[in-house]
């Protein structure tokens, strides 16, 4: 396998050529998107270390995280992924149009990870809120507890990092021809393998269904959900 410059993998370029773990995980280590998440968390986590050490606000900012992971995967997916053709932001960003390219080859490995750009900019979408919150109370609260306040921040941005590599992660295993030994990756590969090849608009979850099973989209019984049309092109207009 051979590292590119712009730090892709050029000897391969679809995920069922990983068999194994070992092999995902060194076609994983050689993509852009593990690279600037690994270098956004490095400079989170020392930043972090300059504040109080950690308080059962930390905890609390860790739970959140983990609460959140499913519907704001669930939103995005849906409302920026499988964005309807001309939405203004779904176009901005791009998010469509890099989705549809994966959606029309579920296993290019091209589209299936975050090209660097939009890793950047997922990094930033986790970074940017958080610190935009804790200035805002930093405003409102005494100078002994602004540590806190900036500690527990930092904490919920390396959370969110981390969550973003493991969305990472697991969506290129289930991608792959590796099969999960666990009863809950497997069960995360079944639903994703459904959501690209036989309806686009159920099964949205890809490292938890919490939001799924809230929003309706993780039906019981995979028959009832009719085969779309637009699984691979995201051209319906009823979507």
């Amino acid at each position: 396998m051979r590292i590119g410059s712009s730090g892709t993998v050029e000897s391969m370029t679809t995920a069922r050529e990983l068999t194994t773990l070992d092999a995902n995980a060194r076609a994983f280590a050689g993509s852009s998107s593990p690279r600037v998440i690994l270098v956004s968390l490095v400079v989170v986590s020392v930043a972090r270390g300059a504040f109080a050490g950690p308080t059962w606000l930390d905890l609390a900012m860790v739970a959140a995280v983990v609460v959140l992971v499913g519907p704001v995967e669930w939103i995005i997916h849906r409302w920026l992924l499988h964005a309807k053709p001309g939405q203004w932001l779904g176009e901005v960003l791009g998010t469509r149009d890099s989705h549809e390219r994966h959606h029309r080859d579920p296993d290019d490995l091209l589209w299936l990870l975050l090209r660097r750009p939009n890793a950047i900019g997922s990094c930033a979408a986790i970074i940017v809120p958080i610190a935009a919150i804790a200035g805002i109370v930093d405003v409102w609260v005494t100078p002994e507890s602004r540590s806190l306040v900036w500690g527990a921040a930092l904490t919920a941005m390396a959370a969110g990092l981390v969550a973003l590599a493991h969305y990472e992660w697991v969506h290129l295993l289930v991608h792959s021809r590796y099969q999960p030994t666990s009863a809950y990756y497997r069960r995360l590969d079944r639903n994703h393998r459904l959501h690209h090849f036989r309806n686009e608009g159920h099964w949205l979850g890809v490292t938890v269904n919490t939001a799924d099973r809230l929003f309706g989209t993780l039906p019981a019984d995979r028959g009832a959900v009719p085969l779309s049309s637009s699984v691979r092109s995201l051209d319906s207009p009823t979507r």
